[in-house]
């Protein structure tokens, strides 16, 4: 469930939404969700003081269940 959310959102932000990739990686008590965008849309996904990414890891925190602790990524 946490994939195709954030994928979709992403898409929709970047340009390159063909370059847009999600992974998500569960472990004992943490969920990693590791976003792979083009470096031209980077800044794009990160935004202006790091809102829209915040925004992004809200969305999955709210997802989320309560007791994994979850950590969004963004790598080029």
């Amino acid at each position: 469930m946490l994939k195709p959310l954030v994928e979709h959102v992403v898409r929709e932000l970047v340009d390159k939404p063909d370059a847009v990739k999600v992974e998500v990686f569960h472990e004992d008590r943490k969920v990693l969700v590791e976003l792979t965008v083009s470096p031209e849309d980077f800044k794009r996904v990160i935004g202006k003081e790091g809102r829209v990414i915040k925004a992004i890891r809200s969305l999955v925190y709210v997802l989320s269940p309560a007791d994994k602790e979850i950590v969004v990524d963004v790598v080029q």
